[in-house]
């Protein structure tokens, strides 16, 4: 059954490699700028949490001789591990930078609706509110429950590499474009 995802866990696991090569690169050139600021290091730091998920996941498909239940062991986790680090790496962004994208309501004022937002801030409400980081730990959690259960969680695993890489992605653009 693993055998056949191979090839997904290398691609993926190339991907994800090549990611975090290039937020190093990116942290580095962006260095002064987001070392003075807590909420660009939490930033960065879930958006590392999510590519080394995607490249630990994709090591866990290619190690020879796993059995289901012991993948579905460890998948239970590695959620709960990346799930509790992003939870911490969250809670370090500063209030201001949490209600990013929720801007508050003037007194007697309606708050504004998601329409008169910028398409940057509607972009960030949303991921906020549909946050690629839970979903992709859900995924993971799923996957390993369905192992656990003798059933085939890979795609659910497949699903959690596939949001991490995006997630990460989007992460990465928005640090580092604020």
């Amino acid at each position: 059954m693993l055998e056949d995802w191979a090839n997904f866990a290398v691609i993926t696991g190339s991907a994800a490699g090549a990611l975090t090569g290039l937020l190093f690169v990116a942290v580095s050139l962006n260095r002064d700028r987001i070392v003075g600021h807590a909420g660009l290091r939490a930033e960065a730091g879930q958006t590392l949490t999510l590519f080394i998920l995607a490249l630990l996941l994709a090591i866990l498909l290619v190690i020879p001789g796993m059995s289901a239940r012991t993948l579905g062991i460890v998948l239970v986790a590695v959620a709960i591990a990346s799930g509790v680090t992003l939870s911490l790496q969250s809670r370090r962004k500063p209030d201001s930078d949490r209600d990013r994208g929720r801007p508050k309501a003037a007194d007697g004022q309606p708050r504004p609706r998601f329409s008169d937002l910028s398409a940057e801030d509607q972009l960030y409400r949303l991921l906020d509110v549909v946050s690629p980081n839970l979903f992709s730990m859900l995924c993971v959690l799923i996957a390993g429950c369905l192992q656990l259960a003798g059933s085939d969680g890979l795609y659910w695993l497949a699903a959690s590499v596939l949001l991490a890489l995006g997630g990460g992605v989007i992460n990465a653009w928005l640090f580092l474009t604020r």
